[in-house]
């Protein structure tokens, strides 16, 4: 995949995942944004999960708990800022 410079970059692991914790990071979130949203869907398109990190200086950190909560299968995390969506991911959950 092509990014440019200041395009907006993630990284999420482990992946697969057992379903205990996902760790999220996003680099070069663009300037003025405070917040983002996680959001994360099951094959069915239903959210079984979503929080809200802070952005400081550009980047945002966080660590979901999923607490063995999510089924074995695919999922897709959705990543979006009040400037619209900025990634999504596949998630697989292999326990």
């Amino acid at each position: 995949s092509s990014t440019t410079a200041n395009e907006a970059r993630v990284a999420m692991y482990p992946n697969p995942n057992n379903g205990d914790q996902l760790f999220v990071s996003l680099s070069n979130v663009e300037e003025g944004v405070e917040s983002i949203n996680v959001d994360i869907y099951d094959s069915f398109g239903k959210r079984v999960a979503q929080r809200t990190i802070g952005v400081q200086d550009g980047f945002a950190n966080t660590t979901i708990a999923l607490n063995g909560e999510l089924a074995n299968g695919m999922y897709l995390v959705s990543i979006t800022s009040a400037a619209g969506v900025m990634h999504t991911e596949r998630l697989l959950i292999q326990k």
